[in-house]
């Protein structure tokens, strides 16, 4: 088998960085925009479906990308979530209603988790765990990256320009992917036979979007009492039920049940869902603090968020070179942890006279510790399975990962909602304030007179911090299972063999 060069690594790792690049920005990039958008469009009561439906059609998507490049080889299914990327942003940017807007954003979500999916399986298609380490930080790096930096390019376009640039700009960068891509990686995982598993893929399907919908609507919505929450949970036991059936009869299941029999991959994807929570809580209502309390502008607030990106990607480089280099991945792992749990709680400080230094200096040491654990714990994951069931186990661990995110951004916004309507209502004037409409933006403070804006600023702040608080037992629960996970040693043999690689000039 023939081993890639660092410089074709380099460039099939670069095909891979530009579409992870695209589908983590799209993920973000709404935030800053909404007001504006539901100016324009209208239909307020459906916002929550703009975000939903991109979550929604990612994690779904995550776990079939990998049959369906088994079926039709890497490079075609790569490029074909591009162009299904592209094309679902060009219907967004043109979209003329909140429901157009909604179905179009799906559209993105699927090629957006296409490109998620198939970035992680590729590399681990074409390095081995020993040598993954080395690169695998420059894709974490630039997802976690591409999710930091959407609120600051959304902030500035539409402050500069218009809200719909937010899609259109997908355009020449999506064609900007596929070039890069197209050349890179040919000959990199060719078709083979295999079977749709069309019966576990409607089941999963249903049960995610019953969780991710109670996730979303529970506290927001609709009270978690609510028959409406009720039966969504109830629903997604019973499509739990018929998952585990249909997966036990398929020949060739969209998520193989036995891999959860793999005590490492499943600690894995505990502490990946964990701590993904508190760094993309961070990373949305951050901003909106600085918005709020602070009363910079939109675009101001999204760059004050290059601290967080800068200190990340250099720790997932870092990381990533660390492991490669020792082949040791647990202690990175629990100093990562710990780093997040100091964090969470510095962030529960945060009030009406934390400066803008201090929040900075936090949103660094966030940086640090999400960046030093997320390459790793793709890594480790990769390494417990066997070469035939890498792809299924990088599906599994992105869709659990993108499913405890979702689920936890809500938990996290149903705090911060329910804390911030709590502390309106026992202001002396605050019987006619809503708190969403306070929560989406600065606009509706700033237009208050004191000194009811300064008692509503200060319970925003007090919100924000309470929600932040909420990272606390997530990441001391990541610990006790990171404390669990056994250190194997990291496999040093590639997968498969690129056909008719380029070398490199003597």
């Amino acid at each position: 088998m023939e081993q890639l060069t660092h410089r074709q690594v380099m460039r099939i790792l670069s095909a891979l960085m530009s579409g992870m690049f695209l589908a983590a920005v799209e993920s973000t990039i709404v935030a800053t925009a909404a007001p504006t958008i539901v100016d324009d469009l209208g239909g307020l009561d459906q916002l929550t479906w703009v975000f939903t439906a991109y979550m929604l059609a990612t994690t779904v998507s995550a776990a079939l990308w990998g049959k369906l490049s088994d079926l039709f080889g890497r490079r075609q299914t790569f490029l074909s979530a591009i162009t299904l990327f592209v094309i679902g942003s060009l219907l967004a940017g043109a979209a003329q209603n909140m429901t157009q807007l909604i179905l179009f954003r799906a559209v993105q979500g699927f090629g957006g988790g296409g490109l998620t999916a198939l970035g992680f399986i590729i590399m681990a298609d074409i390095l081995a765990p020993r040598q993954r380490g080395r690169y695998v930080g420059f894709i974490s790096a630039t997802y976690a990256a591409g999710s930091v930096v959407g609120p600051m390019i959304g902030g500035l376009l539409v402050d500069w320009f218009h809200w719909r640039l937010i899609f259109l700009i997908n355009l020449p960068l999506g064609l900007i992917a596929a070039a890069i891509a197209s050349p890179a990686l040919r000959g990199v995982g060719g078709r083979r036979k295999a079977r749709l598993d069309l019966g576990g893929a409607a089941t999963l399907t249903g049960l995610i979007v019953c969780l991710l919908l109670a996730g979303v609507w529970g506290g927001n919505e609709h009270a978690w009492t609510s028959s409406t929450i009720v039966g969504l949970v109830l629903g997604a036991m019973a499509f739990a039920a018929a998952f585990v059936v249909a997966e036990r009869r398929a020949a060739e299941p969209v998520l193989a049940l036995r891999l959860l029999r793999s005590r490492v991959l499943v600690l894995t994807i505990i502490v990946a869902a964990l701590t993904t929570i508190p760094f993309n809580a961070a990373a949305i209502y951050l901003p909106l603090f600085l918005q709020t309390v602070h009363g910079v502008s939109v675009s101001s607030s999204g760059l004050q968020l290059a601290p967080l990106m800068l200190s990340m990607s250099a720790a997932s480089i870092v990381s990533g070179r660390m492991v490669s280099r020792t082949g040791r991945y647990r202690r990175p792992l629990l100093a990562a942890v710990v780093g997040g749990i100091v964090t969470s709680v510095w962030l529960s400080t945060i009030d009406v006279s934390t400066s803008a230094l201090t929040i900075v200096m936090m949103m660094i040491l966030l940086g640090l510790s999400f960046g030093t654990g997320a390459p790793v714990l793709n890594v480790v994951a990769q390494n417990a399975m066997p070469v035939a069931d890498l792809g299924a186990a990088s599906s599994a661990l992105i869709t659990f990962r993108s499913l405890g995110m979702t689920l936890g951004i809500g938990a996290v916004g149903s705090v911060l909602l329910g804390q911030l309507r709590s502390g309106i209502a026992g202001l002396p004037d605050g019987a006619d304030l809503d708190a969403g409409t306070i929560a989406s933006g600065p606009g509706t403070i700033s237009a208050l007179g004191e000194p009811l804006r300064s008692e509503v600023v200060a319970t925003m702040a007090d919100s924000v911090a309470t929600a932040m608080a909420v990272g606390i037992p997530l990441m001391v629960l990541a610990l006790l299972v990171a404390w669990f996970l056994p250190e194997t040693p990291l496999r040093n043999e590639t997968i498969i063999e690129i056909h008719q690689p380029e070398r490199e000039p003597k």
